[in-house]
């Protein structure tokens, strides 16, 4: 089991550097938060269930980061008429979590950015990122003025 594990994070590290070469780190689809209590390093999932229409982001070896989202909403009927909106999610902030001997964590995080009243967002950022190990991309809600927990991300 233990030879199968490490064989899983060699190809999965390969894949990585192989990638890095090109200039491309990370190329996903978003999916929205699971609504388990998913933590993803360090970071708690969404506190209501929510939905995402389409979300893509991309990571380049530079830095350079580009995510888009349409249709981050809520999707729980127990928000009543905030049900479909983004409530009191005023904006979004991409963050990269990297995988090391300690374990995962955010390694960098974009400023954040509006997010609209239908749930639409861009963020484009140049993040001084340190080498990445697995990376996996969150967007973390603005919610009152601080940066809580994940609403959308990739690779869970």
């Amino acid at each position: 089991m233990l030879q199968l594990i490490r064989h899983l994070l060699f190809i999965s590290l390969l894949g990585t550097a192989i990638s890095a070469q090109a200039g491309e780190v990370l190329r996903a689809d978003l999916k929205a938060c699971l609504h388990d209590g998913t933590n993803i390093g360090n970071v708690n999932s969404c506190g209501k269930v929510w939905k995402l229409k389409s979300g893509r982001a991309a990571l380049d070896s530079d830095g350079t980061l580009k995510v888009e989202v349409k249709g981050l909403v809520l999707n729980d009927e127990s928000t009543g008429q905030f049900n479909g909106t983004p409530d009191g999610v005023d904006a979004v902030a991409a963050a990269v979590i990297c995988q090391s001997a300690s374990g995962a964590a955010v390694a960098a995080q974009a400023e954040p950015v509006l997010l609209s009243k239908s749930g639409d967002a861009k963020i484009h950022a140049k993040l001084d990122l340190p080498a990445c190990t697995a990376p996996v991309i969150v967007l973390r809600e603005r919610y009152e003025g601080k940066i809580g927990g994940w609403l959308a991300g990739t690779g869970y």
